[in-house]
């Protein structure tokens, strides 16, 4: 699935200019009404303002009016698109600790009593408190990865978890905040699709204590909504459906991920996104599940930290969305060994 380079174009124009609009209108109308800059400024601000809501309100609306109106008149079906059901036999969950000896006992007795799970991997993102002691003491194989970063961590992850010999590898966080019981919904949807992701969007499903709150929820649907964008296709509304970009539970087929695992080359926290992209332009099936989502045990180390990390961190995605090309030239990997190898000259975050 290539990207709608076109329609990312198209937004970015109608929304920079949208956005100088507003700017400029609101100056000119503080300037008239408390006169803090001068007549010649202000005037210049009078002059640029009509052509530009112009363009913005008369100009731009004009190609999205069409290609709606075109999908309408004319409507199209995705005819080559068709339902596929394989089933799912073993899973795999791999957890991505960092400082997590708080949390990451229960988390591992929650998902080795979980009947669809086989076994736990623990990636320790170098920790300096007990967390790896912790996950071997809760029945986990520990892996530590020393390069720091959440990309990172799940890279190691899904390398492990594929030579595990599993047929799915559901991804998690060791901090609390997810629950065991949601594998099913994950593996359920996972026998239709190739990679199922998480959403955090349903109320009776949130936990009031959790860490989400307006401006994540928000912040997590516009930049969902950007991705989906990317791959717009006006036949069906969008090769997939994402409402929360930023759930880090997921869970993938084993036979999925040897095809993507060379082209994932994001170190840092929005590596999620990266993925998803990955999959769509490898022509993997992905979808999304509600999950739940509980209150997080210990202190937060990602987008959640501070509202300052979670803003810069939804700029990193928007910029990845916008820019990124994935690599077609990585070929896929057939065995899963030497995955781990291959990785750490190319990854970055």
């Amino acid at each position: 699935m290539r990207p709608n380079w076109i329609l990312l174009m198209y937004i970015f124009i109608a929304g920079t200019s949208l956005f100088l609009t507003v700017v400029i209108a609101a100056a000119a109308a503080f300037a008239r009404v408390y006169g803090w800059l001068a007549e010649p400024v202000t005037t210049l601000l009078d002059e640029i303002l009509l052509p530009m809501a112009i363009v913005t309100l008369g100009i731009l609306p004009w190609p999205g009016f069409l290609a709606l109106a075109r999908s309408i008149v004319r409507p199209t079906k995705l005819n080559e698109s068709h339902v596929q059901t394989e089933s799912i036999g073993t899973a795999v969950a791999v957890i991505i600790a960092l400082n997590e000896e708080q949390a990451l006992g229960q988390v591992v007795d929650d998902f080795l009593g979980a009947s669809e799970i086989s076994s736990v991997i623990v990636v320790d993102n170098d920790s300096r408190d007990r967390t790896r002691e912790i996950g071997k003491a809760a029945g986990a194989r520990v892996v530590v990865e020393r390069r720091r970063g959440y990309g990172f961590a799940c890279f190691r992850g899904l390398t492990e978890g594929l030579g595990s010999g599993h047929d799915a590898i559901v991804l998690c966080e060791g901090d609390g905040t997810f629950r065991a019981a949601d594998v099913r919904k994950l593996l359920a949807y996972l026998t239709h699709a190739d990679l199922v992701i998480g959403s955090r969007t349903h109320s009776a499903l949130l936990n009031g204590d959790s860490q989400l709150n307006s401006f994540t929820t928000l912040g997590n649907l516009f930049v969902a909504k950007l991705l989906q964008l990317r791959y717009w296709d006006w036949n069906v509304g969008g090769r997939v459906r994402l409402t929360d970009v930023g759930c880090t539970y997921r869970a993938i087929r084993t036979t999925a991920l040897r095809k993507i695992l060379p082209a994932l080359q994001i170190g840092g926290n929005y590596f999620g996104p990266h993925m998803v992209m990955v999959a769509l332009e490898h022509g993997l099936r992905v979808i999304e599940a509600p999950v739940t989502f509980w209150k997080r045990v210990g202190a937060s180390k990602g987008g959640n930290a501070s509202w300052r990390a979670a803003f810069i961190l939804g700029l990193q995605m928007i910029w990845h969305i916008m820019t990124h090309k994935v690599r077609p030239d990585l070929q896929p990997d057939t065995s899963g060994a030497d995955a781990l190898q291959q990785a750490p000259s190319s990854q970055r975050r």
